[in-house]
C-alpha cells in the first residue's frame, strides 16, 4: 500500500469489470453472513465468528476491488466496534502504537525526497557518473534504487518519478518501445527501487507492518541494524542474480551508448543544489546513521523518524499542501486496520484456534525447513492471484502460521520474509502488482510487454526462491531457525 491508494484503488476499479465486481459484493455479504452466523466450535464464542464474518466480508471485497481497500478496512474496523466484538480501543489500537508513527515519519521523509527533487536528481547524476553502456546505466538505475530504498518506504512514489526516466533514457539509446532493451532498463529501476525493499525496515509499509505483527520478545532484538543484517543476504543475492539475469537476456548484441546530452540538459535545468535538497540529503543522512546505530544511543525508528520529518515541516520543505497530499493518509488507515487484526485476533482468542487447526498438519511439514520454506514461498505466489495486498495478505498469513513457527522454533521474522519474497516478485498479471503496474504507466506503457513482464516474474520468482534456500542456513546461524 501507498499513500497513492486512493488514486490506485480508483484506477484499479476502473479496470474491474462491473458485474465481476458486483457479483464479488454479493458473494461477499453472503459468505461473510454465513461464516458470522455458523454455530462457533467450542474454543470459539460467537464473537469471534462474528469478526471471521466480517474478515471473509472484507476479503471478498479487496479481491473483487469493491471499493478501496483502506475503505474496506476501516468498515471491517468500525464492525468489530459497532457489533460489540472488542472495545473500541482494541479495535483502533494501532493507530497510536509506535509502529504506526514510524510508518508516519517515514512516509513524510519519503514526501520530502519527492517533493525537493532530490531523488530526481540523484538518479540523474548517477546516469552521468556511470558508464554510457547497456551494463553502467542498467546499474545506475539499480544502485540508485537500493541506495535511497532505506529512506522512502513509499515504493509507489519511486517507481513512478524513476520510471518517467526510462523513455527518454531507452529513446537515446536507440532501443525501440518495449523491446527487451528496453525492458532490461525498466527491470533494472525496480529491482533497485522496489526488489531489494525487504533488506532495510523502512523501505516498505510492508517491512513496518511484520515488525508491529512480531512477537514482543522479536520486537526487541529486530532493530533497523539488525533486520539489515537479517536481510542483506537474501536480498543481495536475490537482487544480484536478477540483475545478472536481465542483462543476459535484455543486453543489445551490439554495443551501444547513451545519449549523454539528454542527462546533462535534465542536471543543467535544475541548477545547483535547492536548500529543499540540502537540507532533506542531510535530514536522510543523519536519519540513516541513527537507525544503524540505535543500539548505541536507543533512539527508536519511530523517534528519528518523526524528527525528520518535523525538520522537513519546520524549513517548509514539506508544506501544508504536500502534508495533506502526499503523506499517505488513505494507506496510513489501511495498514493501521490491518495491524489491528493482530490485537482482535488474540483478544477473541482466533489466532489460537487457528493456529490449534493447523499446527497437525503443517507442523510435521515444518520440521523439514526446507521443504516448509518452499511451500509457504509457492502458497504465497498462488494466493496472490487471490489477495493483491502485500500487507492483507502477509498479516492474515502471519497471525495464522505463528504458532507452527514457534512449535518449531522458525521465527516470525522468517515466516514474514519467505512471504514478502514470495509476494513482490509477483506480477504475472498487471492486477497483482499495483506497484508494478503503476512504474509501467509511469514509463506511458512503453517499458516491457504484458508477455515479458511475466516471463520475468516467473524468473525473478525462481530466483528468489534460490536465494531464499541459499539463507536458510544463514538465518539459522543468526538464531532466526
Amino acid at each position: 500500500m501507498t499513500e497513492h491508494s486512493l488514486q490506485r484503488g480508483e484506477r484499479t476499479r476502473l479496470r474491474s469489470p462491473f458485474t465481476f465486481r458486483m457479483g464479488m459484493a454479493v458473494a461477499g455479504v453472503i459468505a461473510g453472513l454465513a461464516v458470522a452466523t455458523r454455530t462457533p466450535p467450542a474454543e470459539l464464542s460467537p464473537q469471534a465468528m462474528q469478526a471471521l464474518g466480517l474478515l471473509v466480508w472484507a476479503i471478498f471485497y479487496w479481491v473483487g476491488h469493491v471499493w478501496d481497500d483502506y475503505i474496506v478496512a476501516m468498515f471491517m474496523a468500525v464492525g468489530w466496534v459497532a457489533l460489540g466484538l472488542v472495545p473500541f480501543e482494541k479495535a483502533f489500537a494501532t493507530f497510536h502504537s509506535s509502529t504506526w508513527w514510524l510508518m508516519l515519519g517515514a512516509l513524510g521523509l519519503g514526501a520530502g525526497v519527492a517533493s525537493s527533487g532530490l531523488l530526481r536528481r540523484s538518479t540523474l547524476l548517477m546516469l552521468k557518473l556511470l558508464p554510457a553502456t547497456y551494463i553502467g546505466q542498467t546499474l545506475a538505475l539499480a544502485v540508485t534504487g537500493a541506495i535511497f530504498c532505506p529512506a522512502i518506504p513509499s515504493v509507489i512514489a519511486k517507481v513512478s518519478i524513476a520510471g518517467k526516466f526510462i523513455p527518454e533514457l531507452g529513446k537515446g539509446m536507440g532501443f525501440a518501445p518495449r523491446s527487451r532493451q528496453m525492458a532490461g532498463l525498466f527491470l533494472a529501476m525496480y529491482l533497485g527501487f522496489v526488489l531489494v525493499a525487504p533488506m532495510y525496515l523502512t523501505a516498505t509499509s510492508v517491512n513496518i507492518s511484520v515488525y508491529e505483527l512480531l512477537p514482543k520478545l522479536e520486537q526487541q532484538r529486530m532493530t533497523w541494524g539488525f533486520w539489515f543484517v537479517a536481510a542483506a543476504p537474501v536480498t543481495l543475492i536475490a537482487g544480484l542474480l536478477g540483475y545478472a539475469a536481465l542483462v543476459v537476456v535484455c543486453k543489445p548484441k551490439e554495443a551501444v551508448l547513451s545519449d549523454r546530452s539528454v542527462v546533462e540538459r535534465e542536471l543543467a535545468g535544475l541548477g545547483p543544489l535547492t536548500r529543499p535538497e540540502l537540507i532533506t540529503m542531510w535530514v536522510l543522512v543523519i536519519s540513516v546513521l541513527l537507525w544503524v546505530t540505535e543500539s548505541l544511543h536507543g533512539q527508536r525508528p519511530a523517534t528519528v523518524a518523526l524528527s525528520g520529518f518535523a525538520v522537513l515541516l519546520a524549513s517548509g520543505v514539506v508544506n501544508k499542501k504536500a502534508f495533506h497530499t502526499d503523506v499517505g493518509w488513505s494507506s496510513l488507515m489501511f495498514v493501521a486496520v490491518i495491524l489491528n487484526l493482530g490485537v482482535v485476533f488474540p483478544a477473541l482468542g482466533i489466532d489460537r484456534y487457528l493456529g490449534a487447526q493447523v499446527l497437525p498438519v503443517l507442523g510435521p511439514l515444518a520440521q523439514n525447513t526446507v521443504l516448509f520454506a518452499l511451500l509457504l514461498y509457492a502458497l504465497t505466489i498462488l494466493l496472490r492471484f487471490v489477495i493483491v495486498s502485500m500487507n492483507a495478505l502477509i498479516a492474515i498469513l502471519l497471525l495464522v502460521l505463528l504458532p507452527v513457527g514457534q512449535a518449531v522454533g522458525m521465527s516470525g521474522w522468517v515466516l514474514a520474509m519467505i512471504m514478502h519474497l514470495g509476494s513482490h516478485v509477483v506480477w504475472f498479471m498487471m492486477y497483482q502488482n499495483i506497484v508494478f503496474a503503476i512504474g509501467l504507466e509511469a514509463t506511458g506503457g512503453d517499458a516491457i510487454t504484458e508477455k515479458d513482464a511475466a516471463l520475468f516474474s516467473a524468473g525473478f520468482a525462481a530466483i528468489s526462491g534460490v536465494a531464499l534456500l541459499i539463507s536458510l542456513p544463514y538465518w539459522r546461524m543468526l538464531g532466526l531457525l
